[in-house]
């Protein structure tokens, strides 16, 4: 090979490197992981995956949409009690405009839930007059009435917690349908407030406190739940909604710029094989 013809054949080959690192993107940026201002109309895609939680501050009310503004919301809200006797927190916050389309997330990626929770009293049993009716706080994903993911947090302490839960996306996280299994999120505790003993102003109320999305909140405090969900090919190549021709993003399809790959590759060929054609 003389020389020009190795100079054309080191370019080619250089393209295929850089046509192959630019058109294969990160598992995470192709599941659509990454954190938006959310949608419109509140219901979730590819782009718009994060799942924001509102509510009053009161904590009566609690819900959730693929956007993150509502004017209606508080910033925070909380439950308290005084005294000894036992506070139950049961604080569901379900998406609302309900889910209307099907989605699939990508299995074996992650959902990621934030939460700053304020909590106050006492709630480990064998301490502070908790003798086994006392619970931990529990988080839940919804589907519909199920609960399809659910987490202990057993170390949490007096004021503020922030909380970061992955949950990879096993086989009955996958599918949501949108017409019966409207997305949720839920928080469960039993806690007490505590006396102050031989000191009337040493004890302290129960309190439960959860921050919403808003504005004024800066970001650690502002509750979300970012899921890896699959972009229309993805979805139809997993459930057979599409041409079955493997041109989108789901298992078995071509890979992004396989195609070009091997044009690149014919030119680095025939830089190869050039030099010897002059020679004949």
């Amino acid at each position: 090979m003389d020389r020009r013809g190795l100079t054309v054949t080191l370019i080619a080959l250089m393209m295929v490197v850089m046509l192959t690192s630019s058109t294969t993107a990160s598992p995470g940026i192709e599941a659509g992981i990454m954190q938006s201002p959310g949608s419109e109309d509140g219901q979730p895609d590819a782009e718009n995956n994060t799942l924001y939680l509102f509510g009053n501050a009161q904590l009566t009310n609690c819900f959730s949409k693929f956007n993150n503004t509502d004017a209606e919301s508080a910033n925070y809200g909380e439950d308290s009690q005084g005294g000894t006797s036992l506070m139950d927190i049961k604080v569901t916050c379900r998406m609302d405009p309900v889910l209307n389309e099907d989605i699939a997330l990508k299995e074996g990626e992650m959902i990621n839930a934030r939460f700053a929770i304020d909590l106050g009293g006492a709630w480990t049993n064998g301490q502070d007059g908790c003798n086994g009716d006392c619970e931990n706080l529990n988080i839940s994903i919804l589907k519909a009435n199920n609960a399809v993911a659910i987490k202990e947090f057993d170390s949490l302490g007096d004021g503020e917690n922030f909380i970061s839960w992955d949950i990879p996306v096993v086989e009955e996280l996958i599918y949501w349908n949108g017409s019966t299994e409207n997305i949720g999120i839920e928080f469960t505790m039993k806690l007490k407030g505590t006396s102050g003993g031989l000191n009337p102003f040493g004890g302290e109320d129960a309190l439960f406190g959860l921050y919403f999305s808003h504005a004024e909140n800066t970001p650690e405090y502002n509750a979300s739940v970012t899921f890896p969900i699959l972009n229309q090919t993805a979805f139809d190549d997993i459930t057979g909604g599409g041409d079955g021709g493997g041109g989108g993003d789901g298992e078995g399809s071509m890979l992004p710029g396989f195609t070009s790959i091997i044009g690149v590759g014919g030119l680095a060929a025939a830089a190869l094989l050039r030099p010897r054609e002059d020679e004949e």
